[in-house]
């Protein structure tokens, strides 16, 4: 008998000797690196990862020393600077983790990087598989992090978008063609027992049957061994940690439909039901398929905000200006801004006057006037004037980065109704398996030949799919649209306190409004029509930046304008 490795699932090769106790009973390993791993979870006091644990682990490295001493580049300075925020002591980075395949495995990150000396706060997001990570730098250098990290099974790295765009291609690919194939395939067979089911050619004969069922089994094969083989891989991994979760009722459920048709059309009695599990891979497959595109793009929106952050600047050297990265600004250097461009890094205005738009920031539509001494913020927009900034501070330390940043702790930090969701779908996969179980004693009971169609039934009917996989999508969504909609969420747990408001008061107006002026009323005190005034207002206001010029747009413009020039904070 082929024994597997109670920690990475893979074979146990013959005579190995790699053993240790966990959660009271010896186990094999396949490796030293999974042994290692083992021990060190188990001194950690941290075993109930295993008994929570729904999916085996990635196989550990057995080379550690090696990557443990390539670890040590992430404590140089330049590296540090380009990932690290820093504030006083504190710093904080946010990391892509490998190797997460459920929640116990967030849990176990959290709970064995908090006992380290020096951790302030570590926050795992599963589902983005990405991690914020808080520490004193007195205390802890950030290769010691990763080590840690390493030393239970899992390698970060410092967070990436490139990379994090690869690995979402990848895998919607991989999506895509399982999806394509259970559909083409369900057409096919759904074809073939529409002719059956509503006798559309007349007398169809016994032989024709047979054959119909035959070509439906050869078609419904494929979806059952290709499309569906995600759902039969996580419930064996389920089932060998002595667990189950969502994957288990619909395995059970898929098996025994295709099983009995099976047996049907190799009898030649009863009644097969190809179509019907061929159209429910499918569509199970195109619900998993919108909630994996909905979260990459709910977490891509929260996460990044790319469309708000500055990409060039025009620095000013020695009386010259030359475009440059922004993220390459530093502390003192001279940027030029130009009427109409983005502001590209924190600073404060050393010469110019401009007005600038601070909506991002504030929710003010409003233009704000600025002027020499004043501070300009990442990501406004300079609509009117020329402005020369000194940089008080690199892009990363940005307001603009640091609401990013806030972002990614909302996204990050699981709100108590998702960590119930977690825990009672496993209990409730459990509660499922047993009335499908008694609905089968009983109906075997009642009517033997329905018995089996009742039990498969309850299966697919309650299989908690909403429990395990709506709940977080729904809040990261929600999470994503606030902030499309310019709300800021600092915590995502905000959403649920949210339903026991009774009533909300907005200090500004400006919060609640578009910032698109139009015309409602014309106050005219002179002999002359209203529209003399208009057409008059609307000529001026041709040649002016000013957001209020946009409610002229409109009107026409019959008089010749000349000697046209503006004021800033005074207008025309």
């Amino acid at each position: 008998m082929d024994i597997k490795c109670f920690h990475c699932g893979l074979d146990v090769p013959a005579g190995s000797h790699y053993q240790t106790t966990v959660l009271d009973k010896p186990h094999h390993f396949c490796c030293p690196g999974c042994l290692a791993v083992a021990e060190s979870i188990v001194e950690n006091g941290l075993e109930d990862y295993y008994h929570y644990r729904s999916e085996f682990a990635e196989k550990a490295s057995e080379n550690d020393e090696d990557i443990l001493e390539k670890l040590s580049v992430f404590d140089d300075d330049l590296i540090l600077s380009e990932f690290v925020g820093k504030n006083n002591n504190t710093h904080e980075i946010q990391l892509t983790i490998s190797g997460i395949n459920c929640a116990a495995c967030g849990w176990l990150i959290e709970k064995q990087l908090s006992k380290l000396k020096g951790i302030v706060q570590v926050a795992v997001n599963v589902s983005a598989r990405r991690a914020i990570v808080s520490w004193d730098s007195d205390l802890l250098q950030l290769s010691a992090i990763l080590k840690h990290i390493e030393n239970i099974g899992y390698h970060a790295k410092p967070f990436q978008p490139e990379q994090h765009e690869a690995s979402y291609k990848q895998e919607n690919q991989a999506f895509l063609k399982k999806l394509g194939l259970a559909g083409l395939m369900t057409m096919q067979v759904m074809m073939l027992n529409i002719g059956v089911f509503f006798d559309l050619f007349g007398h169809i004969d016994e032989q024709t049957k047979q054959y119909f069922n035959w070509v439906s089994l050869l078609l419904t094969t494929p979806v059952l061994l290709y499309s569906a083989s995600g759902f039969y891989s996580g419930a064996l991994r389920a089932l060998k940690a002595k667990s189950v979760n969502m994957d288990v009722p619909v395995s059970l459920a898929l098996s025994l439909t295709y099983l009995s048709s099976v047996l049907a059309t190799f009898q030649n009695t009863g009644q097969t039901y190809f179509e019907s599990l061929s159209m429910f891979v499918f569509l199970l497959l195109i619900s998993r398929y919108l909630e994996h595109g909905a979260r990459y793009k709910a977490s891509q929106l929260s996460a990044n905000m790319l469309e708000y952050m500055p990409t060039m600047a025009n620095l000013v050297e020695n009386k010259q200006v030359r475009p440059v990265l922004a993220k390459s600004l530093k502390s003192e250097q001279l940027v030029l801004v130009k009427a109409g461009d983005l502001v590209p890094i924190d600073g404060t205005i050393v010469d110019g006057q401009g007005q600038l738009d601070e909506a991002l920031l504030t929710g003010e539509f409003e233009l704000v006037s600025k002027t020499k001494g004043e501070k300009v913020y990442a990501g406004t927009v300079n609509q009117l004037g020329t402005l020369t900034i000194k940089v008080t501070s690199t892009l990363k330390h940005s307001v603009l980065n640091q609401i990013n940043q806030l972002q990614s702790q909302a996204l990050a930090n699981k709100p108590k109704i998702a960590g119930i969701a977690d825990r009672f779908s496993q209990y409730f996969v459990a509660v499922v398996l047993l009335i499908s179980a008694i609905t089968y004693l009983v109906w075997y009971q009642i009517n033997p030949e329905e018995a089996l169609w009742h039990m498969i039934a309850v299966l697919i009917a309650t299989c908690p799919c909403a429990l395990g996989l709506a709940t977080p999508s729904a809040l990261s969504c929600a999470v994503a649209h606030l902030n499309g909609k310019g709300i800021l969420l600092k915590r995502a747990d905000a959403l649920e306190q949210i339903s026991n408001v009774d009533w909300v008061a907005f200090d500004k107006t400006g919060t609640l409004t578009e910032g698109k002026f139009s015309l409602s009323q014309c106050v005219n005190n002179t002999d002359k029509r209203d529209e003399h005034w208009l057409q008059v207002a609307a000529c001026l206001e041709q040649y002016s930046e000013h957001p209020i010029a946009k409610a002229f747009e409109d009107i026409q413009c019959p008089y010749p304008v000349v000697n046209f020039s503006t004021i800033i904070g005074k207008g025309i």
